[in-house]
């Protein structure tokens, strides 16, 4: 079994990573290595991201209720909801992250952005009654709001939209869009009566 010191330094240095290759592809920013203390300080998503490593390092030590103390601080401090079984690849981004919420068996692939109001939630499989939680691929991009529930599989390099609900697996390379608003003409206003 791998340090639990040496396996949470390469997933911060991982998560950083990411952060500098996202920065670079959606804002033309290249940030270096050497801003790592400064990012962890004011950049919310990154330092979550740390708050759930550090979560993640109290349970592979097996420190006895160290990692649902950290959950508990996650939820106060970010308002997110991080079950401290929540399996976390490496290099993953949080954009925001206020409103996320991780099940104990979501699993959450190397490369994936999440944005805040997120949920991967657990739920049941509507034909085989399995119950479970989202396991994402590589660099998947889950928009705000977006919710996925049940024992789903989603593919390498999809995105799904903001807004979208996803009960069902899907394959790489997908694009999820949430239903289109229905839209229909409202009633009038009814005359207020004096009394």
């Amino acid at each position: 079994m791998a340090n639990p010191l040496t396996t949470f330094l390469q997933a911060v240095r991982a998560d950083y990573s990411s952060v500098q290759r996202y920065r670079a592809k959606y804002h033309g920013d290249e940030r270096s290595s050497m801003r790592l203390p400064v990012d962890a300080v004011t950049k919310i998503g990154f330092q979550m991201m740390i708050a759930m490593r550090t979560m993640a390092f109290f349970r592979d030590a097996r420190v006895p209720l160290l990692p649902q103390v950290a959950s508990r601080l996650i939820r106060h401090a970010y308002g997110a909801e991080v079950h401290w079984n929540t399996t976390l690849r490496d290099g993953v981004s949080i954009v925001h992250g206020t409103g996320l919420v991780l099940s104990h068996r979501a699993v959450i692939g190397e490369g994936c952005i999440l944005f805040h109001n997120v949920t991967l939630g657990e739920g049941l499989d509507p034909e085989t009654k399995e119950a479970g939680a989202p396991t994402l691929g590589r660099d998947v991009h889950v928009g705000p709001g977006a919710t996925l529930l049940g024992p789903i599989h989603v593919g390498d390099r999809t995105k799904i939209m903001a807004g979208a609900v996803l009960t069902r697996s899907v394959p790489a390379g997908s694009l999820v869009r949430p239903a289109e608003a229905v839209v229909t003409e409202r009633a009038p206003a009814r005359p207020r009566v004096a009394r």
